[in-house]
């Protein structure tokens, strides 16, 4: 794989300690590896009949809980019955952050979320906060199904404290949106008040390209930008379109700084009190429900930009990244030290 690494990406390579080759595409996951790792006596679990609870934050309509509904029937089929997926969509079991302790925790058996959530008991699941980090969506692909990715989740068992990941989501593209005017190159981001989710990383990142970063929470978003308390944000084609940010902020720079990440998480315990027969099937059912839930959010990211587009008059601007990649490049180097893995 490494003749498909752009330069931003060996960085954060080179500060994990991680090696780089040739991946075939496919989702073989750290899971699988431990599978032999299984409590004593779990074999004899093997014709019991075993629950498994699923949260996330995203509406039904959203393609995670189509995938999700996939991964539940072929979960079932591949394990002879003795595994029911229960999935628990719209943040019915709470917000991201608390999902993703509740699996830590062992009372939640999986989740997909945004990882960074989890930063307070593992800063390693900040890693995909780090922008440029993928050239392109077929790069994304080629790092998360190759031994890169397979190092990521060998990190996360052995510092997650109680989590492991079964598969990586996601793959939306993340973009600048303005107020007054289009962004169009460094220069217009100098003392720019960009509202940030909650995250100290992402604040560093955003100081050092020159904007002010200001914490205001989701739902309070649309009124900040409509009053001017900030100029702007950075979000999802699909987020953007349901909470209709492009009405105060319709100018879009097509920065693409990040490719979104949010991995399948499961509980260590949930895991191990598994039988080998259904740790094979779960995964194997995670593989085809994964392919399913990738192309659902492509498509479903693709359409929202062109009803913004061709809808709602949105103007999009391209802008050269080459400087806001110069200034972020220290930004690599320090978590890796602060994580300890450089």
């Amino acid at each position: 794989m490494r003749k498909h690494l752009g330069i931003v990406w060996i960085a954060v390579i080179a500060a994990l300690g991680l090696t780089a080759c040739s991946g075939n595409g496919g989702t073989s996951s750290q899971a699988s590896q431990a599978a032999g790792q299984t409590q004593q006596g779990a074999e004899t679990a093997a014709a019991e009949k075993v629950t498994l609870k699923i949260g996330n934050s995203q509406t039904d309509s959203h393609p995670w809980n189509e995938a999700i509904g996939v991964l539940a029937e072929k979960a079932s089929e591949y394990s002879g019955g003795s595994l029911e997926i229960v999935n628990y969509p719209n943040s019915t079991l709470g917000a991201e952050q608390d999902m993703l302790e509740s699996v830590r925790e062992g009372s939640l058996d999986m989740c997909i979320v945004d990882p960074t959530v989890g930063s307070t008991f593992c800063q390693q699941l900040e890693l995909f906060s780090l922008p440029f980090i993928f050239r392109d969506y077929d790069h994304w692909l080629a790092v998360l199904d190759g031994e890169i990715g397979e190092e990521y989740k060998a990190v996360i068992e052995e510092k997650g404290n109680g989590i492991m990941i079964l598969d990586f989501w996601g793959g939306s593209s993340r973009n600048l949106l303005a107020v007054k005017g289009p962004v169009e190159s460094i220069d217009d981001l100098q003392g720019f008040k960009l509202r940030l989710a909650p995250s100290e990383l992402k604040f560093k990142v955003w100081e050092a390209i020159g904007t002010l970063p200001v914490n205001i929470a989701f739902g309070e978003t649309y009124s900040a930008l409509a009053s001017g308390l900030c100029d702007g944000m950075e979000n999802e084609m699909p987020s953007i379109l349901t909470s209709k940010f492009y009405e105060p902020a319709p100018y879009f720079t097509m920065t693409e700084h990040e490719i979104t990440v949010r991995p399948l998480f499961i509980s260590k315990e949930t895991w191990q009190s598994l039988s080998t027969e259904q740790q094979e099937a779960l995964q194997k059912a995670v593989d085809e429900a994964t392919d399913l839930a990738r192309q659902g959010e492509l498509e479903f990211g693709q359409d929202a930009e062109k009803t913004m587009v061709e809808q709602y008059g949105i103007v999009e601007t391209e802008i050269d990244k080459t400087p806001i990649m110069e200034r972020t490049k220290p930004i690599y180097e320090e978590f890796g030290e602060a994580t300890g893995l450089s």
